[in-house]
């Protein structure tokens, strides 16, 4: 790709005993969604190995994603066959280009610390079913992510095999109310129910009155569906 400069790394010269590494990768269109792109890169490295976190760095000012990614691997050999898969065709008809990244800690997105809480507040969380549970759980986040694009961003898709649900997130100005005009419409083939929505994020009770760092809301959110989750999959086996 023209502008992507390889820093020598390539498949020939990464020691095969590497565990935790890291590659840096190119190629997407920057106006993608975040969670769009980052369950595309999980699927198309998925046979390199165990993928421990994805991360991608993105230009609030502009309100669209950096041109580079982070993919973190926590398997042998992992980055040999990633490298191998630079030049790919991926999902959704771009070409990923990867190079070596050094491991050296997290990278720190300096736009983090101009994110207010209103580009959060506005997210909304549901429970759905309706869709083919016999696919893997990869393809459903990919499919289901999909059909609620036009609600607005999807932040977020969890599949609960033991009750056949998912929670959604999704964050826009009346993403619940598009969302429900969607519920009962086929997808070829799946008929995706909203079988509820969330209350919206109380900014008081759930947030501080602080000046904190927005990583910290990130933080109390995933907690928040992880609870989520839990009580779900918790009435299951009740």
């Amino acid at each position: 790709m023209e502008g992507f400069e390889s820093n020598g790394s390539d498949a020939s010269n990464i020691p095969k005993d590497r565990i935790f590494s890291r590659i840096r990768v190119e190629g997407y269109d920057t106006s993608i969604y975040e969670y769009d792109l980052e369950l595309a890169l999980t699927k198309h490295f998925s046979s390199c190995g165990e993928i421990s976190h994805i991360y991608i760095p993105r230009n609030f000012e502009k309100g669209i994603l950096k041109s580079f990614a982070f993919v973190d691997f926590a398997t042998e050999g992992a980055v040999e066959k990633a490298l191998n898969l630079s030049r790919s065709a991926v999902e959704g008809g771009w070409r990923v280009f990867a190079e070596e990244s050094p491991f050296n800690g997290d990278y720190i997105d300096p736009g983090w610390a101009d994110v207010s809480f209103k580009h959060f507040s506005s997210e909304r969380t549901m429970i759905v079913s309706g869709y083919d549970t016999s696919l893997p759980e990869i393809d459903l986040q990919i499919g289901l992510s999909k059909h609620f694009s036009s609600c607005g961003e999807v932040t977020g898709v969890d599949i609960l095999p033991t009750c056949r649900k998912a929670i959604i997130s999704i964050r826009e100005e009346g993403a619940a109310e598009k969302a429900l005009e969607l519920s009962g419409r086929d997808m070829g083939g799946w008929n995706i129910t909203v079988e509820c929505v969330m209350p919206p994020m109380d900014s008081e009770k759930n947030f501080p009155t602080s000046n904190r760092a927005p990583p910290s809301i990130l933080g109390i959110m995933k907690k928040m569906k992880k609870k989520m989750k839990k009580k779900m999959n918790k009435k299951t086996t009740d």
